[in-house]
Parts: C-alpha cells; structure tokens; sequence
C-alpha cells in the first residue's frame, strides 16, 4: 500500500516538475512602473523628496508627534494621504509622516505615469518560470545486475546517470551531499 501512495506521489511530483508555471496578477508583473528612485503603486497620492535633513514622525493618539528616526536629504517616500494637522502631514505609510516644510518636495504623479500604471495593472507581463529539470527516471529503478553498493558517486553514475533516491538498494546517505533524498543527482 505504502509503495503504491509513494509512487503515486512520485509521478505527481515528476508530472508537475515538467510543467512551466506561468502566474499573472498585478503583483506578478514585471511591469514596473519608476518614478524617481521608487516604484509608483497603486494607491499613491505622490512622493516626498528629501531636500535636508527632517524627521520621520508618528501620530500619537493624544495627536502630540514622536519622532521615528532622522531622514537624510535625497530620500524619497511614497505618499498615501495628507493629514492638515501640525502644518500638514504627508502619509508615508506605516503610520508614519513627514511634515510639510522647505526641507521637502511634494510632488503628484503626472497623467502619463498614472496611464503606465494602470496599464501595468490592467495587462501584466506574465512571469514564466523556467521549468526545473527533472530528476530523469523514477529514481528507483533497479538496474539488473547493478551492484547495490557504491564505493563514490562516479561508480553509482555508471549505472544511475541520474542517482537514486532514498528507499533505492544503491542508495547511501553518504553519496547524499545536500541530503535532499537524491544521492548523486547530477545538479
């Protein structure tokens, strides 16, 4: 029972390391869409550049702001909203903000890096994966009159180009290297 379930899984796993996995969807895209030195995504009002040194800060919930840490002059962050609070507030995600002053840049994405965008959105390039090279023969084929014992991998290679897997007679942890179950893969 046991061999059949594992052979059966076997073939499986053989069946779909031939098989090209290709995955769509916006967050598969390669079409980026670079705006600056950061990449414009969805839900993006605008970026701040940097122009000198200014703090990184949060909100309290008493409305009071702490400072997260000191940003350096040619950052740029995204921006996802704008709070007027303190003199304005852009929202650079994850609760933080930098205030609006002469030490920053605002700027709003133009009409044609929003069409890119929504062009990328709408028609991702499908990532392709290449297909792995498959671990040839079910790798525990029994050669006739092969010996079950190998002094190294060259000796096993004469009869089992491709190795052998654990549960095989040839099989030995010692010719298992990465001790993936495959003794003497050739990759």
């Amino acid at each position: 029972m046991f061999n059949k379930l594992f052979k059966v899984i076997l073939l499986i796993v053989l069946a779909l390391s031939f098989s090209t996995i290709t995955i769509f969807g916006a967050e598969a895209s390669t079409n980026k869409v670079m705006w600056g030195k950061t990449e414009l995504k969805l839900g993006q009002i605008g970026k701040v550049t940097i122009l000198s040194k200014t703090e990184l800060v949060k909100l309290e919930s008493d409305g009071s702001l702490s400072t997260v840490r000191t940003i350096k002059k040619g950052e740029e962050f995204r921006v996802y909203n704008f709070k007027s609070q303190h003199g304005g507030l852009y929202g650079v995600g994850g609760g933080s903000y930098v205030k609006k002053s002469d030490k920053v840049k605002y700027e709003t994405p133009s009409k044609s890096k929003l069409a890119q965008l929504e062009e990328a959105i709408n028609n991702p390039t499908p990532v392709v994966t290449a297909p792995s090279t498959p671990k040839v023969e079910a790798g525990l084929e029994v050669i006739k009159g092969a010996p079950s014992s190998f002094k190294n991998c060259t000796a096993l290679k004469q009869y089992y180009p491709n190795g052998v897997m654990r549960g095989h007679p040839a099989y030995a942890s010692k010719h298992d290297r990465d001790k993936d179950g495959w003794a003497c893969e050739p990759y």
